[in-house]
């Protein structure tokens, strides 16, 4: 276990999303654009007519095996937060697929297409700087700070 003290909000961003865009994207482009190399994505809700995500299918392991998969929608997103470190979100989600009728979670993976509307809020965090390195005997991405 490691962890790291630190650091003061700088600014809010609170971001829309519109009919095609890319949640992952859209983050990581905002992330560029408004200098957030430490940040914090706090709440986010939406709709999207394709989800694309990946969870781990091992618990022994190492590095873990990923499965990915893709949903078609309509799809309410009911809650996405994560790390931004090095400007990269890293983002987990929920959301309920009405096609299927059931309610998955997972990594957040480049791909989820915004349906009617998306709004994630950003905590830009200064004063410390977090990346992620992978540990080089378990092959898993770590948070360090810089």
């Amino acid at each position: 276990m490691e962890w790291f003290k630190g650091g003061k909000i700088e600014d809010v961003i609170f971001l829309r999303l519109d009919y095609g865009d890319d949640i992952h994207r859209c983050v990581e482009e905002v992330a560029k654009k408004e200098n957030i190399q430490t940040g914090i994505i706090v709440s986010g809700i939406g709709t999207v007519d394709k989800a694309r995500m990946h969870s781990i299918t091992t618990t022994t392991d190492f590095p873990s095996k990923d499965e990915f998969m893709e949903f078609e929608g309509p799809i309410e997103v009911t809650g996405i937060h994560g790390v931004i470190a090095d400007y990269k979100p890293h983002m987990h989600f929920t959301f309920y697929n009405y096609r299927e009728n059931k309610v998955v979670a997972g990594h957040l993976e480049p791909g989820c297409r915004t349906l009617y509307l998306a709004e994630i809020v950003i905590l830009k965090i200064g004063g410390v700087s977090l990346t992620r390195i992978i540990d080089p005997e378990k092959k898993v991405s770590q948070l360090k700070k810089k």
